[in-house]
């Protein structure tokens, strides 16, 4: 599919903070469960490292979140430094309080819908896992990618296909007209939005996992306490009632079993992108737009 001209399917940017700062604010007390699907999806992402034949110095971990896999950076990449960054300083303020052995991650607040705060070729690794669904389009993503790259820099990102959710998206059709679930890109789309963006040689492949819930309301929990919220314009406005819950666990599709006996099934389809620092193309950026030197933001500060 190719992103969609339909406004409804605008993703709402302070909705993404707020969502994000919810999930992050009771991180402490929250059930670690909720996170294992991401954390696997990391893993797997991370494992794909291992094609890398240089040792990167700089890595930036975009869309960090709390910064939960920044250890897993350091363990591969012990001398490099290590930046996180972030749309919620909820979740920041947790990198901020992390310690390495010699130094510690440095943990940035960016938008990264629009220009990132950092100078041309400032990184020789780029990781984003699971972010860029949040980000549509994706134009000014990719070619921002592109540029922070230096010139033998590489990046390794996850992101989800169309099918993500397609069984909760049949459901909701039963309920009400509005859009509950974002219009993911597939592989090919991906691929395509990254090669116009300059990147060289990008690799693209793909798997499809199913996850099992007790319930619909399960389900859902999850994806609140990952902040994987309703932020589209074409949302549902206000609360869901318990009839509109109701209808859609009864139009939720399951198997000849039965929902009551097995529980319902979710699918992922995990998109996964490595590539390399290719050509710049204009980005139609403003030319009022402010960047600093990596350099920069590891002095000491007064």
């Amino acid at each position: 599919m190719s992103e969609p001209d339909n406004a409804s399917f605008n993703i709402m940017q302070s909705l993404v903070r707020k969502a994000s700062a919810r999930a992050h604010s009771n991180d402490l007390g929250r059930d670690p469960s909720h996170s294992h699907i991401p954390d696997a999806v990391a893993e797997r992402l991370f494992e794909r490292l291992s094609l890398l034949k240089t040792r990167p110095t700089r890595v930036l971990d975009l869309g960090t979140g709390d910064g939960r896999h920044l250890s897993l950076l350091r363990d591969l990449y012990p001398r490099a430094d290590i930046f996180g960054a972030d749309i919620c300083p909820v979740g920041l303020r947790q990198v901020d309080r992390k310690r390495f052995w010699h130094r510690k991650p440095l943990g940035i607040c960016l938008d990264a819908n629009f220009a990132w705060p950092f100078s041309d070729g400032s990184f020789d690794l780029v990781v984003s896992n699971l972010l860029m669904p949040w980000i549509l389009p994706a134009e000014v993503f990719a070619s921002e990618l592109n540029r922070v790259l230096s010139d033998t820099g590489v990046f390794f990102l996850s992101s989800t296909g169309p099918d993500t959710l397609c069984e909760l998206r049949a459901a909701w059709q039963h309920v009400d007209n509005a859009e509950h679930i974002n219009a993911f890109l597939d592989m090919h789309d991906v691929g395509d939005l990254l090669h116009r963006a300059g990147i060289s040689d990008p690799v693209m492949d793909t798997e499809r996992l199913s996850i099992t819930y007790s319930s619909v309301d399960k389900l859902l929990d999850e994806l609140i306490h990952t902040g994987c919220t309703n932020v589209l314009q074409g949302r549902r406005k206000g609360l869901m009632g318990l009839d509109a819950r109701m209808k859609l666990a009864e139009s939720y599709p399951c198997d000849d079993v039965g929902v009551q006996q097995c529980g319902i099934t979710a699918t992922l389809e995990v998109v996964y992108a490595h590539g390399w620092k290719g050509k710049p193309k204009k980005t139609g950026l403003n030319s009022g737009e402010f960047r600093v030197n990596i350099d920069q933001l590891r002095r000491p500060r007064n």
